[in-house]
């Protein structure tokens, strides 16, 4: 009896020894990890991948609304002039005509193909069958011709080798007018004084939005188009050669007028450009 009762008093020593044995291992294994971690050597921290660096900026490629048509007249060294219209496409593809003012018959020459931006997007490169490739830098509402070695061209001239974009379709449009469109309209009247019959002025809408003619000395090309009935003329370009004083001063108020109009009447087959309704600014009669 005795034995039995000593035996169950060591059982319950050994059992209480197990118990707070369990109680403390898992203090002492997590004292152990701390231990551990602070003896084992710092880890530094994974640098990351360096990421490439896009340059950002506006270029006349992405930042320009480049896509429609360009008008002007440039500078010829053996012509009056080179009425110009380029027509630029999304999809990448040009159509170039050119004519040489002055120059007989076959003065009128077209061009297609596709054209390339450089790698600043500001200069597009045109393909041609022929000859060396033609370079264009385009700016705001226009493109101006560079030279082959890509340069902006200087001395007197340089103002005259922009192109002026026509206005865009939105408001603003030509049609083909009956009587009106697709004629030759001699100048006869400026300001209520008559002119004389010998005079070289005259004006030419066509129904594709071109407006171009000889305003007396120099040949002169722009758009025009109506917006809500009222008809609008855009920017005109022109030749720079020099005339007698006469001449140049019809010149000047003649392209003035030109400027100012914002309608036209047709009666008795003179066509007239207006003011308002105010008297007629020009007068014109179908030239012979």
């Amino acid at each position: 009896m005795f034995l039995k009762n000593t035996q169950k008093a060591a059982f319950k020593r050994q059992f209480a020894a197990n118990t707070s044995y369990l109680k403390a291992a898992p203090v002492a294994l997590f004292c152990s990890l701390l231990m551990l971690q602070a003896c084992s050597p710092a880890t530094e921290p994974t640098a990351a991948a360096p990421q490439s660096v896009v340059p950002v900026g506006d270029t006349s490629q992405n930042a320009l609304d480049w896509d429609g048509v360009y008008q002007g007249v440039l500078p010829c060294a053996s012509c009056e002039g080179i009425e110009t219209q380029l027509e630029l496409k999304k999809d990448g593809s040009y159509h170039l005509i050119s004519v040489y003012l002055g120059e007989g018959p076959d003065n009128r020459f077209e061009q297609t193909g596709q054209f390339q931006w450089d790698e600043q997007g500001r200069t597009i490169q045109l393909d041609v069958a022929e000859g060396d490739p033609i370079y264009f830098r385009v700016e705001e509402n226009g493109v101006r011709q560079l030279d082959i070695a890509r340069e902006l061209i200087t001395g007197p001239l340089a103002d005259h080798y922009r192109l002026n974009k026509l206005p865009a379709a939105s408001g603003i449009m030509a049609m083909e007018i009956e009587g009106v469109t697709g004629i030759d309209w001699q100048l006869t009247e400026l300001l209520g004084e008559m002119l004389s019959t010998e005079t070289e002025a005259y004006v030419h809408f066509s129904a594709d939005g071109r407006v171009y003619g000889n305003s007396g000395c120099n040949q002169f090309s722009g758009s025009w188009g109506l917006e809500q009935q009222r008809l609008r003329l855009g920017q005109m370009a022109s030749t720079m050669r020099a005339c007698p004083e006469p001449q140049m001063q019809v010149e000047q108020l003649f392209l003035a007028q030109l400027a100012l109009a914002d309608n036209y009447t047709m009666a008795e087959q003179t066509l007239s450009l207006n003011k308002a309704r105010m008297a007629p600014l020009a007068r014109f009669k179908v030239k012979q």
